[in-house]
């Protein structure tokens, strides 16, 4: 998907910067959650207070060049603070085949933009999203061109709850 092709709207956001911000307001949590996949990239954001999360967009991955690209058009447009990516990891913890690649994307991103870019494990994600998926009755040929958002969002809610608890 060309980023001139993202959506045009915010999501949830606002026009107003975190220096314009009223006194007193925290300050923004806007994140954006990013689970890559080999075929399929999954996103998600939540809104400035870093409460309510959604499933954004699934967008084919392509090249990791126009990925970064569009990830990084959409950071500018949403005004995320910090963008956290699905490090994928066997159940053991080690490596597997696509951490490599993940972690070669999250380093091409943290030089395309100045907004912050960490991992997250995101283990049984995918799953998750699938049980969700079938849970609502959705039927598993629609399943395609949501289960990475719904990923990207657990990933997310995971990783704020994590934030929280410290």
């Amino acid at each position: 998907m060309p980023a001139d092709s993202l959506p045009t709207g915010p999501v949830g956001s606002s026009d107003i910067s975190s220096e314009e911000r009223a006194p007193g307001l925290p300050p923004s949590q806007r994140t954006l959650a990013v689970d890559w996949g080999g075929r399929r990239t999954g996103l998600a954001v939540c809104d400035e207070l870093g409460l309510l999360v959604r499933p954004l967009a699934v967008w084919p991955t392509g090249s990791r060049k126009s990925l970064v690209a569009r990830v990084a058009t959409l950071m500018a447009r949403e005004q995320v603070v910090r963008c956290v990516v699905g490090l994928s990891r066997r159940l053991d913890g080690s490596d597997n085949q696509a951490t490599a690649q993940i972690l070669a994307f999250v380093e091409a991103l943290r030089r395309a933009t100045p907004v912050e870019v960490v991992t997250w494990n995101e283990r049984l994600t995918s799953v998750a999203a699938e049980d969700w998926l079938r849970e609502q009755g959705i039927p598993r040929e629609r399943w395609k061109s949501r289960q990475d958002a719904i990923a990207a969002a657990i990933l997310l809610e995971d990783f704020l709850a994590a934030r929280v608890r410290r």
